[in-house]
């Protein structure tokens, strides 16, 4: 009997403790989920949003040039021409074996004739970014910046600029260029492409030029080099025997900055379109081609000497049937284009700090109209700071900073265009840290913000712009892109939390 008392004595002790246990822990879980002392919430601050139509936009310096003609309603037509320099592959050239000098200690001229000349002007394709682009015959590319229809035909004009294009403005500063230079735009000359000049159209697969046979002088199946996809355009031949080759030992020859003093450069325009496209060209591998025979030690020879378009390059841009003036709505436009500026009300990022708010998400929204039927939406838009052109400090805050291509970087701060049924809804822009950086930072100053349309987020460059006679900063890379989209409306949205 006593075992059983003692057994059942452990029992009822175990469920005591057991029951202590039990109130404990509800004790303590009341006390761990008691309310919090902190709250989380949305706040949308006032924003005022001016928009920008440019009168014109600096268009030296852009590494990538426009070419062609499109519309997108309701921003008009943009018919777009590159003017450029052309240098020297190399001062004091010599055509044929021997310098013009030596043909004349020797007596024996070579008869240098030009027999034919070529523009070649390269589009972008994924290998333009490598530092030694290399393409294989019949590979078709894929062409990077294209805009309107790629099938349509078009013919190439290219005409002698009179006009010399000087590096340094008369205060001593890099001169810059801008898309209505009526000085560049009404000393454009000559056309120098034959009128029988045929209408070409955009072929994706690579430029391959042939040796010549030694004895036919005729191209040869042996490959010479091969080159990006591009435009080659033929070029007269009279033009060039004049102005190039009869022209050997001369001192217009003798030096870059006397060369381009003497030609000028070459004006680039696109007409007779079977429909609109236009086309960034890569200048930085652009040249003219000239391909002359002369008289050599034995027999008739055959030789090619190319001249890169280096030095100063611009855009003229015409645009015109533009209508944006709509109540409620804002414009993004790219090359000479619009953009809008936006500036938090001061009263706002007062709060904020008076709050003491944590931001979790500073978000813009800019909603699309959609509609507007857009030939192609702009993917991406760009932020930065109005007065200075320079970017946000969520620009290298932004973990996809490191993308190896503008498609897969900035994708937090520069998130894509969002679409619905395949059509775009809304932009989003996020400023998280530039409003943290505002809030806790008593230097910083709420400067107005502007957003543009983008076409590679990667590039941070900033160009001048006009409107009327105040002078302001645009993206780059607005400005190399025709594409343009239509905001309906533009807020600010900061999810945050506090301390009660």
């Amino acid at each position: 009997m006593n075992k059983i008392y003692k057994l059942l004595f452990l029992a009822i002790a175990l469920m005591s403790l057991g029951a202590c246990s039990d109130n404990s822990f509800n004790e303590l879980d009341n006390a761990l989920l008691k309310e919090p002392n902190y709250l989380t919430n949305v706040f949308t601050p006032t924003i005022s949003v001016e928009q920008i139509n440019q009168t014109a936009v600096q268009t030296n310096g852009l590494g990538g040039y426009l070419l062609g003609k499109y519309t997108q309603v309701p921003f008009g037509t943009k018919s777009v021409t590159i003017v450029a320099q052309v240098d020297l592959s190399a001062a004091n050239p010599t055509f044929g074996a021997t310098s013009q000098a030596d043909e004349v200690r020797t007596n024996k001229n070579e008869r240098e004739t030009v027999t034919e000349a070529y523009l070649y002007l390269p589009f972008y394709t994924p290998n333009s970014l490598l530092k030694e682009p290399n393409y294989q015959k019949d590979t078709e590319y894929q062409l990077d910046s294209i805009y309107g229809n790629k099938n349509a035909s078009f013919k190439v004009a290219v005409n002698e600029l009179n006009y010399y294009l000087s590096d340094i403005d008369t205060d001593l500063k890099s001169k810059v260029y801008y898309s209505n230079d009526s000085d560049v735009s009404s000393h454009i000359g000559n056309v120098i492409t034959p009128a029988t000049n045929a209408a070409i159209t955009i072929d994706n697969k690579p430029m391959v030029r042939y040796q010549f046979d030694a004895k036919t002088l005729s191209t040869t199946t042996k490959q010479y080099d091969i080159q990006a996809p591009g435009l080659r355009v033929p070029l007269d031949a009279s033009f060039f025997q004049q102005k190039i080759i009869d022209k050997e030992g001369s001192t217009e020859l003798s030096s870059s900055e006397r060369f381009k003093r003497y030609f000028k450069g070459i004006a680039i325009s696109l007409n007779d379109l079977s429909d609109e496209v236009m086309m960034l060209m890569d200048l930085s591998a652009a040249k003219i081609e000239v391909v002359y025979t002369y008289s050599g030690t034995t027999a008739l020879s055959k030789k090619r000497f190319d001249m890169p378009l280096k030095g100063v390059a611009m855009n003229l841009i015409n645009q015109s049937g533009s209508q944006l003036n709509a109540p409620n709505k804002f414009y993004l436009g790219g090359a000479m284009g619009s953009t809008i500026s936006l500036t938090i009300a001061a009263g706002d990022i007062a709060r904020m700090k008076n709050e003491k708010m944590m931001i979790t998400d500073a978000s813009i929204i800019l909603s699309v109209d959609q509609s507007v039927t857009y030939k192609k939406e702009p993917e991406r838009l760009f932020i930065y700071k109005a007065a200075s052109g320079t970017t946000l400090i969520d620009y290298n805050f932004d973990p996809t900073a490191n993308g190896q291509t503008s498609a897969y970087s900035e994708l937090v701060h520069l998130s894509k265009l969002h679409k619905e049924n395949n059509k775009g809804a809304y932009y989003r822009v996020r400023i998280t840290n530039h409003l943290m950086n505002l809030i806790n930072n008593n230097n910083a100053v709420n400067e107005p913000l502007a957003i543009a349309v983008a076409s590679n987020v990667k590039n941070t460059n900033s160009l001048a712009y006009k409107q009327g006679s105040q002078i302001g900063k645009v993206p780059q890379t607005s400005v190399v892109t025709p594409l343009g989209t239509v905001i309906t409306d533009a807020k600010l949205i900061i999810h945050y939390t506090k301390v009660k």
